[in-house]
């Protein structure tokens, strides 16, 4: 019905063809919502939507009865629903909305529900630069770390007990309490113990000072002076 656009393979998003979507997505209504039929229906409708040209600039925080939500305007329908005092803007996380609501902030889905992936229990929700499926939370001036599991779901990796939590090289997360640093990576927790950490870009060892001692971490994640027991990391298996 629609011819591609042969540089980026992706057909032109027309007025047509827009309005041809809206017409499908409300007859959708003659389903009932989560039954097989209406999933169903609904999948090839968004399958085909898929192939135009981006959908992003039709996605966007929208009010309602005074209350925040998010809206796409291609299916005109709320992806996350008008009942949250505010949407965090740009914090879109693979289909995750960061919320606040009554002075707290949680992650919710963009499932047209608002389910909660992450309660809304947390003073800040910030997202991290390399990492999609990982969020760094606070609760009384103390971080942590939650991971979002799938987009369904969430585990408080780290609890949220440090002073600071940054991002370094390699996607590691340095954990800082107390005047002493540690470090998370894929669920893997090095203790704040140490003065300082020096974490390799892409493979080599973890250099550590501990008690104004240099030395490395080995595979039990324990000081070691000796580099013969010093573990050689390599990102991809942490």
């Amino acid at each position: 019905m629609y011819p591609f656009d042969e540089e980026n393979e992706l057909k032109p998003l027309t007025r047509e063809a827009l309005e041809d979507f809206s017409n499908r997505c409300a007859s959708l209504n003659i389903y009932k919502k989560d039954t097989p039929e209406y999933e169903e229906k609904w999948t090839e409708l968004w399958c085909e939507a898929e192939e135009f040209q981006p959908m992003e600039g039709f996605v966007h925080i929208a009010q309602e009865n005074g209350k925040e939500g998010v809206r796409n305007d291609f299916f005109n329908n709320w992806i996350v629903p008008p009942v949250f005092d505010r949407i965090v803007a740009g914090t879109n996380m693979n289909d995750n909305y960061i919320v606040k609501n009554g002075g707290k902030y949680g992650v919710v889905r963009a499932d047209g529900k608002g389910t909660w992936v992450c309660p809304c229990k947390y003073d800040c929700v910030e997202t991290l630069e390399n990492h999609i499926d990982v969020i760094k939370v606070g609760i009384n001036g103390k971080y942590g770390v939650v991971e979002l599991c799938s987009g369904d779901w969430a585990r408080e990796r780290v609890e949220p007990v440090y002073d600071d939590i940054q991002e370094t090289d390699g996607g590691y997360l340095v954990l800082k309490k107390d005047g002493k640093c540690g470090l998370y990576k894929y669920g893997t927790i090095l203790p704040a113990e140490y003065e300082r950490i020096f974490v390799p870009v892409i493979m080599g060892w973890i250099k550590v000072v501990k008690n104004r001692v240099w030395g490395y971490v080995d595979s039990d994640n324990e000081f070691t002076e000796n580099i013969e027991k010093a573990f050689w990391c390599n990102i991809a298996n942490l």
